[in-house]
């Protein structure tokens, strides 16, 4: 497995744990109170956006020539980073 094969697999799988955490927030804002479940409604929506974005991305990625995917991996990693800063900062207000 070349580089950029192996970057994409990390890249799809941490693109799948943000996936599950998101189902799992929807499930938890389910049975939260009206003001909260409002709240992490909107949360919820904006990580959507995020977490689609992130999958354009790594398709972007996968689809890239081998002399040019590593800029595009550098892209990638801020925007998982981030991602993955919301969802800390999410499960952070609302557990």
């Amino acid at each position: 497995m070349n580089s950029k094969d192996a970057y994409i697999e990390k890249a799809a799988a941490r693109i799948e744990e943000y996936s599950a955490k998101l189902e799992l927030l929807k499930a938890k804002a389910g049975v939260e109170v009206v003001n909260r479940k409002i709240d992490a409604q909107e949360h919820i929506v904006k990580l959507e956006a995020s977490l689609e974005n992130a999958k354009s991305r790594l398709t972007e990625l996968s689809d890239a020539a081998e002399d040019g995917w590593e800029d595009l991996s550098e892209r990638f990693e801020v925007l998982a980073d981030d991602l993955g800063a919301s969802f800390r900062k999410f499960f952070a207000k609302h557990e």
